[in-house]
């Protein structure tokens, strides 16, 4: 993504979406069974590249209520997936705020989460 381009977003606070857009893209080419964990190794990948603007597109999702009750939906729906989406985001973040963030590392624990058979 080109400066300009990562400016434009964030002032028009569309970060997120590249994100979105890029997990979404991964999940649907990959078979049932390996969506969630599809989009999340393109989530990472593309947050490797840019952890500012990962942290600032993990905001930006946590309160755009319409792109999580989509994103709940799609992993089933219902209270106890609302609550894995969060905490997911919260372990997302907590690693990108550290000084030398790993989210790779922590992909298990983001499976655990969102991959449950509610």
């Amino acid at each position: 993504m080109r400066e300009g381009t990562r400016t434009a977003l964030l002032v028009e606070g569309r970060v997120h979406e590249v994100f979105v857009e890029r997990a979404i893209a991964a999940a649907e080419e990959a078979p049932p069974e390996g969506r969630v964990r599809a989009g999340l190794e393109a989530a990472i990948a593309h947050a490797e590249t840019d952890p500012a603007a990962a942290r600032s597109a993990l905001s930006d999702l946590r309160a755009d209520h319409a792109a999580l009750e989509e994103l709940e939906a799609c992993l089933g729906g219902g209270e106890e997936t609302t609550l894995a989406v969060g905490a997911a985001i919260q372990v997302a973040l907590r690693e990108l705020d550290s000084p030398e963030p790993d989210l790779r590392a922590r992909l298990p624990e983001l499976r655990r989460w969102l991959e449950r058979d509610w």
